[in-house]
């Protein structure tokens, strides 16, 4: 072990141990890597970990345990079912909490922030109060994402506010880290950066994709499996979706494009995963019998789901229209490359991998005739290109190799 050159808090509320929890691992990964490069590392995170009904704390404030060789700090945290107002008073008392126990531990040189801007703000006063070196790691665009999905109106007053508590955390930090390609243009958007009037320099800001595990992801492929009729069915075609099921990701726009399949019947649409809008898809389902349609396990641990993925003909990222309009680098993107099978988002992604590279086919689509077809177009492919494309998109998970992109982590921050 190389001598220690400082001491790193990742603060990451909805970060967990990777072994509980499939959708947040670049927290743990940063922290994996970085330790290995000779830092005193520590995750703090929440103790309830989202999504889920586990909870690391039946008492007290705070419980530290390791995993994988690296410390978490686990943190009590208010319980919540959905995006609503519970949820942002979680961010908000992790946040306190995390700051009021800054002095119980040898305070941190480094704090690399993964924040729900604005509602985690404790964690300005945490960095002045310890003088850290402050990285914001910025893996979804909060308030933003409120007014992508509906939530808030444009010219709502409170959205104001957090808009301007927003600019206030990207010219306090020290270096800021988008996960969307397109950044500067949400930055030049706002106004926000030097170049438009504002104050934040692009020298400080950065982009690095979540990026996927190559490694662990080829063991887990040959290591964990399921047994599973529907996806060892060979006479079907398997059109995927895995993820979350709420607003955010409008898997209505997805079950209107099955109605227009159901001539296909060898075509199957497999739904994995859960959230508010799951049960009543389910019953839309069953009322209009949508049978090309399958609900599947509401949770997959994150060692099967590269197997899950890989018995896809198609693998799916669906959201509300407006998402990802500068970019994205969601996770079940990222295995979605490196499983190697063609990708249909229905967003339109400005910045996309997957139509640079023809991975597939990310369209902003109009009509449920217009999904149904760009599922269809990729299912007539001859044998060939098909393989073909399978095989460019194995090839473009190379770009996004976990210690490829922590090591420019360490360099764009100065590390």
């Amino acid at each position: 072990m190389a001598e220690k050159k400082g001491i790193i808090w990742f603060v990451n509320k909805d970060c967990a141990p990777i072994e509980e929890f499939a959708t947040l691992q670049r927290t743990v990964k940063q922290a994996q890597y970085f330790q290995a490069q000779g830092y005193n590392v520590k995750v703090v995170c929440s103790a309830r970990v989202h999504n889920t009904n586990i909870n690391h704390i039946q008492k007290g404030l705070y419980k530290e345990e390791i995993y994988d060789g690296v410390p978490f700090l686990f943190v009590k945290t208010s319980p919540y079912r959905d995006n609503g107002f519970k949820r942002i008073w979680a961010y908000v008392l992790f946040a306190y909490d995390v700051y009021r126990l800054r002095n119980k531990f040898e305070h941190p040189t480094v704090v690399v922030h993964t924040s729900r801007i604005p509602f985690d703000f404790y964690i300005l006063k945490l960095v002045k109060k310890v003088k850290a070196k402050y990285i914001i790691d910025i893996t979804d665009l909060w308030p933003r994402n409120f007014e992508t999905v509906g939530l808030v109106k444009h010219d709502n007053v409170f959205l104001k506010l957090l808009y301007k508590f927003e600019r206030k955390f990207y010219e306090t930090a020290d270096h800021v880290v988008f996960s969307m390609e397109g950044y500067k243009d949400y930055l030049r958007d706002k106004k926000w950066d030097i170049e438009s009037g504002g104050t934040i320099d692009f020298s400080k800001t950065h982009y690095v994709n979540n990026g996927i595990d190559l490694h662990e992801l080829e063991d887990n492929m040959k290591e964990y499996s399921i047994e599973d009729v529907d996806l060892e069915d060979d006479m079907t075609f398997k059109v995927i979706y895995l993820g979350s099921i709420r607003q955010a990701n409008h898997l209505e726009s997805l079950i209107d494009a099955a109605k227009e399949l159901k001539g296909y019947t060898n075509i199957k649409i497999l739904i994995y995963g859960d959230g508010p809008d799951r049960n009543p898809l389910e019953k839309r389902v069953a009322e209009e019998h949508i049978d090309n349609v399958i609900f599947k396990q509401r949770w997959i641990e994150l060692q099967y789901v590269p197997y899950v993925l890989s018995k896809a003909g198609i693998n799916l990222l669906n959201y509300s229209k407006g998402w990802g309009h500068y970019g994205g680098s969601m996770n079940k993107m990222m295995m979605s490359y490196a499983i190697g099978k063609p990708i249909v988002c229905n967003v339109g992604m400005r910045y996309s991998p997957i139509r640079d590279n023809n991975l597939g086919i990310d369209r902003c689509f109009e009509s449920s005739k217009e999904y149904a077809d760009a599922i269809l177009e990729i299912y007539k492919l001859p044998k060939e290109e098909y393989d073909a494309m399978c095989q460019r998109t194995r090839e473009t998970s190379k770009q996004f190799d976990m210690p490829l992109l922590c090591e420019r982590f360490k360099d764009y921050c100065g590390l």
